[in-house]
């Protein structure tokens, strides 16, 4: 078979009309099926929505990065009680390329639950799962954070204070080869260090023939009878097929793989109405705790995210991570305005931000809406409030535990900052209400459930559309429950099963 190429859909069209297996997304699993699927000789098109950026034109802008790698200029939120935002990549790579590569297998219980509850042995055994996901770590280089390489002082702070209130923890295992500890990653890394489905699965996608063609956005999926024919669109970006619409042909099978959110309301613009279409949305809402030290932090430096605190995932459903961003980025979560909030800038080099990941029992619902093109809705539980509560305590007590001597609480009814572990306590007290707190989701999950019963999901376990032919979805949006940690993994490893079985 020929080499394939990663095109520019809006300056120069569609390299091809029709294909084995049209790909819908460029991220997680849409990559991980590209590989596995062009290995086998399939004649394979990934459409992605946003541009293909390389490391040379990545810049160092956080708004810059925000405006061209995250879909809706990274102004993505879900509607409820709060309005929550979120962020997804709109990019070649999807969020593989402005993540933090962080590696989670999927957790025993979680694929016993599934396995139980939804039916999904047959469709994602366990055997395969783990295969894939071995084949994955060693082809994506994962390897932890290095003390003294990679690893910042805010790292380090995290890990002492680990220790000392007695919670495991570990360094953070990340898809990287060569990280240079730019504290980049939610730009783009500059040095193609982090291996994102950018730089892997899909360069070898593309060197077994398929194609990438970035700026095609598909509206939706032709159908005739019960099966998947071909899908529709218009490319975007700014060369002269900008706005031309497009069609190619999928002669065995279409797989979705463009997130919760647009996997879900892709389906609904086409027709598909399974009753739990868009259904049972959840995420790990987290909020961001800094502690002000006495000596500098600098926690711009070292790997975005270098050590993880997992000890009360299973018991208060938390896990607490370090976020070593670019200086802007934590800055606007110090309080204050005018003088005061200058004031605030000065000690920008002495804090350490880490955040909270909260594994929600809440589950939410997507839509296509004419006013925003998609919809969410979700609502913490009292039960969710109550345990991000307790979580922001414990952070805010390591904090203490590593020698800080100021914490911010974040918290909207308490104060602005505690000095003691004395104040501890106050937390106990914080409102039981969404809006009190600076809340961000991320970890999607939903929309496209996965199960046996046709009635209560929306693909079976091979991840078919039910009641659908030639018509898959490989992203996180088929997971029937909310895993407790960082996604990606899973995703690659449940498409790469998937996809197996199709090639």
């Amino acid at each position: 078979m020929s080499a394939g190429a990663f095109v520019d859909g809006g300056k120069s069209g569609l390299p091809v009309e029709e294909a084995d297996f049209v790909i819908i997304g460029s991220g997680a699993g849409g990559g991980a099926a590209a590989r596995v699927l062009a290995a086998s000789g399939a004649r394979v098109v990934v459409l992605e929505e946003g541009p293909h950026m390389r490391a040379a034109e990545l810049g160092v802008s956080e708004a810059a990065s925000r405006n061209r790698l995250f879909r809706n200029q990274g102004k993505q939120a879900a509607f409820g009680r709060a309005t929550t935002p979120f962020l997804q990549g709109r990019c070649v790579g999807g969020t593989t390329f402005v993540n933090s590569a962080i590696v989670w297998r999927l957790p025993d219980k979680v694929l016993d639950r599934w396995h139980a509850e939804f039916g999904l042995a047959d469709g994602l055994p366990r055997a395969a799962l783990e295969r894939a996901a071995a084949r994955i770590e060693e082809e994506l280089s994962v390897r932890p954070v290095v003390e003294g390489e990679t690893a910042g002082t805010s790292d380090l702070l995290l890990r002492d204070a680990a220790k000392k209130v007695g919670i495991e923890g570990r360094f953070i295992h990340r898809y990287d080869k060569g990280c240079r500890g730019s504290g980049r990653c939610l730009h783009g890394c500059p040095h193609e260090a982090k291996q994102s489905t950018a730089v892997t699965s899909l360069r070898r996608a593309v060197a077994d023939g398929g194609f990438v063609v970035a700026g095609a956005r598909v509206e939706r999926l032709e159908r005739r009878g019960g099966r998947v024919t071909a899908v529709r669109g218009f490319f975007a970006g700014d060369g002269p097929e900008r706005g031309q619409r497009f069609r190619v042909a999928a002669r065995r099978a279409v797989i979705v793989a463009g997130g919760c959110v647009q996997s879900s309301n892709l389906l609904w613009r086409s027709g598909v109405r399974a009753p739990h279409l868009g259904r049972h949305f959840m995420a790990h809402p987290g909020t961001a705790i800094m502690g002000l030290y006495p000596d500098r932090v600098d926690a711009w430096t070292g790997a975005s995210q270098g050590y993880e605190v997992f000890g009360l995932r299973d018991t208060l459903g938390v896990k607490f991570e370090t976020i070593n961003v670019p200086p802007e980025v934590t800055a606007a979560r110090l309080p204050g305005a005018g003088a005061r909030f200058a004031k605030r800038l000065e000690e920008l080099p002495h804090v350490a931000n880490w955040a909270v990941a909260l594994k929600a029992d809440a589950e939410g619902r997507v839509r296509p809406s004419l006013l925003f093109g998609d919809y969410v809705r979700y609502d913490l539980t009292r039960g969710d409030l109550e345990r991000l509560r307790r979580g922001i305590r414990t952070v805010a007590e390591m904090h203490f535990a590593a020698g800080a001597r100021e914490v911010i609480t974040g918290v909207s009814g308490l104060p602005e900052t505690i000095r003691s572990p004395d104040e501890l306590p106050l937390f106990d007290n914080a409102p039981l209400d969404p809006r009190a707190y600076s809340l961000v989701m991320t970890h999607l999950f939903g929309g496209c459930r996965a199960g046996r019963d046709a009635s209560t999901s929306v693909v079976d376990p091979t991840l078919k559309v039910h009641g659908v032919d030639a018509l898959y979805v490989m992203d996180a949006s088929v997971f029937p429950t909310n895993t407790g940690v960082n996604p990606q993994h899973s995703i690659m490893s449940i498409a790469t099963v998937a996809a197996e079985r199709l090639a």
